[in-house]
């Protein structure tokens, strides 16, 4: 082996090599990849859903500090939800 080069075969030019992944980027970005993170994503999503219902009742029912609670759930678990959607697992 000449001296300097690798024993790794790179196909598809130096570009390629250095480019992003296909789920890196776009709106893909923000979907999850496996199994875990799809059942997460789904899960912490139809709380976030259900919690934003129950701020909103909270609001028209008009009780008392129930809506501040509400809503501070509904923030938490809707970052949850962004963090199972982002997060990628390194292999």
């Amino acid at each position: 082996m000449a001296r300097g080069q690798s024993s790794k075969k790179r196909t598809g030019g130096r570009r390629a090599n250095y480019a992003p992944a296909a789920t890196e980027v776009g709106s893909r970005k923000y979907l999850p990849i496996g199994w875990a993170n799809w059942l997460g994503f789904v899960m912490f999503g139809l709380i976030t859903i259900a919690l934003l219902a129950e701020t909103f009742a909270a609001i028209a029912d008009q009780r008392g500090a129930d809506p501040i609670a509400a809503a501070i759930m509904t923030i938490v678990f809707a970052v949850m939800t962004y963090l199972f959607g982002t997060t990628r697992v390194k292999d």
